[in-house]
């Protein structure tokens, strides 16, 4: 041991650098960074948050079809909100798809399709559904009449 001391003596910056690196001096620089990450993690606490998912929503696509299951561009397909008593109408493309969107997997909704004063049957999608995408595909032929 007193060959250290004597080494630290006869190298002054020896023990200055010893000074600079003591066990306290690093302690209080560990717990400067501690306490600099504490309050910026309690100044931003999004960052130490998981993210919310967004709610599942519902959507709903089918084809409107005829007898002969050949689709059927123009016709309406109405989905009426059983909760809310909103109707959504839509006309179908080219090749008879329909689509809706967004809608809110909790509620009952009907849905039917009409065409040149014919209408399909009636179909309920209720909240009993787990799947967040359903395929409906809508028929329309002669004996049906719109209700």
């Amino acid at each position: 041991m007193s060959i250290r001391l004597d080494s630290m003596l006869a190298f002054p910056s020896l023990r200055a650098r010893a000074r600079r690196f003591s066990r306290r001096r690093i302690s209080r620089g560990v717990r400067i960074v501690c306490g600099v990450l504490a309050v910026a993690g309690l100044l931003h606490p999004p960052c130490l948050v998981a993210k919310k998912k967004a709610p599942a929503t519902l959507t709903v696509t089918g084809m409107v079809m005829d007898k002969d299951e050949k689709g059927i561009s123009g016709a309406a397909v109405t989905l009426k909100d059983l909760q809310t008593g909103k109707d959504v109408a839509i006309y179908t493309g080219a090749d008879g798809q329909y689509q809706f969107s967004d809608l809110n997997p909790d509620h009952d909704y009907q849905i039917q399709a009409s065409f040149n004063g014919l209408a399909s049957e009636t179909r309920r999608i209720g909240p009993f559904e787990t799947r967040t995408k359903l395929v409906i595909n809508l028929t329309i032929s002669a004996g049906q009449n719109k209700q």
